[in-house]
């Protein structure tokens, strides 16, 4: 491995190394065992089991646990690269609502993100206009939201909002990674150029153990705005291994199917 982090916490190591599926660096997961630290940090929130010698040899990671941030970058216009990633909410409104992210160091869905936001910035507000909180609650989107429920009754991307695409920063070339750009490397362990759409998201729902998240702040202006993505299981993991094993993250079907209408990706062969 050419580096990465351990989670004690988690008795979890993250790691980057060179892919087995892919040309580049793959994300890698193993149980973290530290025999000669003196106070016990593996106690984990995480469903640990430990031999006779103290040893941790299984390690259960909930669905929804926070692994690393997928990297540091900045909002355009543009996609750049393969790794850019888009941040928009639309189609059906519940759905939508159910999306999970990060928002006040908890994993919520964008539905409550949303209403908290509403409740702390514009419920106790006298003559606030509907207009104004519907195209200001969330950043890029017009939101429909029943003041009274809090239910999100529509939500769409607003025509004329540009910088919905996150682009990471460069990857580390000196050995140094951190907690907060790991995520970058995770490839997807679902992809086949001979799979169509329901293949595709039959292969990885079994190999792909990992989701991509938005952490979510409210801003000065009292609307909930994208900081950068996080990486987090996305559903029970139990783990054995204390060999660094790949794991993969859902890209999506349209990406793989745009990538060979458009241009080449580092799974694709010249």
């Amino acid at each position: 491995m050419e580096g990465g982090i351990s989670i004690s916490e988690l008795a979890l190591n993250v790691m980057t190394g060179p892919s087995l599926v892919a040309n580049g660096r793959g994300l890698f997961l193993c149980i973290y065992n530290d025999i000669d630290d003196e106070t016990d940090e593996t106690e984990s929130t995480a469903e640990e089991g430990t031999s006779g010698g103290g040893a941790v040899e299984e390690i259960i990671l909930p669905q929804g646990t926070p692994l690393c941030g997928y990297a540091r970058g900045y909002f355009t216009n543009k996609y750049t690269g393969d790794k850019s990633v888009g941040f928009q909410f639309a189609g059906d409104a519940a759905a939508a609502a159910e999306t999970a992210v990060f928002y006040n160091k908890e994993l919520v869905t964008l539905g409550d993100a949303i209403w908290s936001v509403y409740r702390d910035a514009y419920e106790w507000k006298d003559g606030v206009e509907e207009e104004r909180y519907t195209t200001e609650l969330l950043k890029g989107h017009r939101v429909d939201l029943d003041r009274n429920t809090g239910r999100v009754r529509s939500i769409a991307r607003e025509e004329d909002y540009s910088l919905g695409i996150f682009v990471p920063e460069e990857c580390a070339e000196d050995g140094e990674f951190s907690a907060t750009s790991l995520g970058i490397y995770a490839n997807d362990l679902a992809y086949d150029p001979d799979a169509n759409e329901l293949e595709y998201l039959e292969n990885s729902e079994q190999n792909n153990i990992l989701q991509l998240v938005w952490r979510m702040e409210m801003d000065a202006g009292g609307t909930l705005t994208p900081s950068w993505p996080v990486v987090i299981t996305k559903k029970d993991v139990r783990m054995l291994n204390s060999v660094p094993m790949e794991v993969g993250l859902q890209y999506g079907y349209n990406y793989w199917d745009a990538v060979k209408k458009e241009g080449a990706s580092k799974y694709i062969s010249d």
